[in-house]
């Protein structure tokens, strides 16, 4: 399993190599026919309002996602003990999951949003534009944690002291088991794909001659934080 796993991985590191590589090739072309058919300003302006569009769009729909969660554990309360109450239970805890995905969906929108501002070489005149679709995403997450806190009284609030801690305590035996084996697992993909990437960027800034010092920085960041920083919490443990 070990073996496949790694191998899956480095494949999936081909791929993403693969890719960069093709886009470093069409680079230029792709840029210069943008550049040709609209001006970046242009680009930009349409990119942000149609990021804002859909990010209001999914804000209405995070609405309606609390609001059938709470309905459900409210029929949930009411029908405590009968035959129902596990189908219930288990809609109500769908809801509360798909609405940290609605709300990452957005974020991970704000964020090609701004990707695709920097790739057309948008000036600054845009900076405000490009942020907006990111500055709606401030509602949803501030309803996420009404909400939370609504769905169950006993969840902490965000940035309270030992936040994970109390968070953890609230599942029962099941859910705490599920919870630490995907975070395990995705702690260890997101240490490979940071190295991968960072070995990619810095591959693409020797052969493309643009610096990616910053974003190469930023990559040794993430990888010492999460690498030592989750050895070191571990090891605290053992002495």
């Amino acid at each position: 399993m070990k073996v496949g796993r790694y191998l899956l991985l480095t494949l999936l590191g081909g791929i993403v190599g693969g890719v960069i590589g093709i886009f470093i090739g069409l680079y230029d072309s792709t840029r210069t026919f943008l550049n040709f058919e609209l001006p970046s300003y242009n680009i930009a302006i349409i990119t942000s309002i149609i990021a804002s569009i859909l990010n209001i769009i999914l804000t209405i729909f995070l609405h309606k996602i609390h609001k059938d969660a709470l309905k459900y554990k409210t029929k949930m309360k009411e029908n405590l003990g009968g035959y129902q109450t596990d189908e219930l239970e288990e809609k109500a805890n769908l809801k509360f999951m798909r609405s940290s995905f609605i709300y990452y969906i957005q974020v991970l929108i704000s964020l090609v949003t701004l990707l695709v501002i920097v790739s057309v070489d948008a000036d600054s005149t845009v900076t405000f534009y490009a942020i907006i679709p990111y500055l709606i995403t401030i509602f949803p997450s501030l309803m996420i944690d009404f909400f939370v806190r609504e769905y169950d009284s006993r969840y902490p609030k965000q940035g309270e002291a030992q936040y994970t801690e109390k968070t953890l305590q609230i599942m029962d035996e099941g859910e705490r088991h599920i919870t630490l084996i995907s975070m395990y697992k995705t702690y260890h993909v997101n240490l490979t794909l940071i190295i991968i990437g960072a070995i990619i960027l810095g591959i693409f800034s020797m052969v493309s001659g643009i610096n990616q010092f910053v974003g190469l920085v930023i990559l040794i960041v993430l990888f010492i934080y999460n690498a030592f920083g989750y050895l070191l919490k571990v090891s605290k443990f053992y002495k």
